[in-house]
């Protein structure tokens, strides 16, 4: 466990199948890339499938943790997010995976959710993973301070890509 990270409050990822696991992988990447001290667990659980063992899941990860945020991964009709929400009163943030055939009527699942089963949709994975911190980063100090760290050297990185463009800009004329 990383230092000031409480102890008390992790970031859940929930699969709907073993196909999603390269966006959970794209997730975790994106937090191990940048340093961000988080501590994370993954799941496959389909909602259609198993819907009460998502529940116990959910209902467990509550009374292990005091702060979660859950993410969940899934295609075709997300209905994983909605049950998540539905039981739960933690954030929830919706990463649907685009099928080639159905592609953006995938997503009308992730975004129109039934009445009093908030969630947001994010589309990019690192995306996911960056809004998960942000709402962990309300009560935890050492995840604000590298998150603002973590701005720091974005902001740092494009101001030095648009001297390098002004500076290639001079030399043509």
């Amino acid at each position: 466990m990383n230092g000031d990270l409480m102890e008390k409050e992790a970031v859940i990822i929930f699969m709907g199948s073993e196909k999603d696991r390269s966006v959970a992988e794209r997730i975790i990447g994106f937090w191990k890339k940048n340093s961000f001290p988080i501590k994370f667990e993954s799941r496959v659980l389909s909602a259609h499938k198993v819907a009460l063992s998502v529940i116990e899941a959910i209902k467990e990860y509550e009374k292990e943790f005091d702060s979660i945020v859950f993410i969940a991964i899934a295609g075709r009709s997300n209905a994983l997010g909605p049950l998540i929400a539905g039981h739960s009163r933690f954030p929830v943030i919706n990463c649907p995976v685009l099928s080639e055939k159905f592609n953006f009527m995938d997503l009308l699942s992730s975004l129109r959710m039934p009445s009093n089963t908030a969630c947001s949709t994010i589309l990019e994975p690192e995306n996911a993973a960056l809004h998960a911190i942000k709402i962990l980063s309300l009560s935890n100090q050492a995840l604000k301070k590298r998150l603002e760290e973590y701005f720091s050297l974005i902001k740092k990185e494009l101001q030095e890509k648009d001297s390098l463009a002004r500076q290639d800009f001079k030399e043509v004329h």
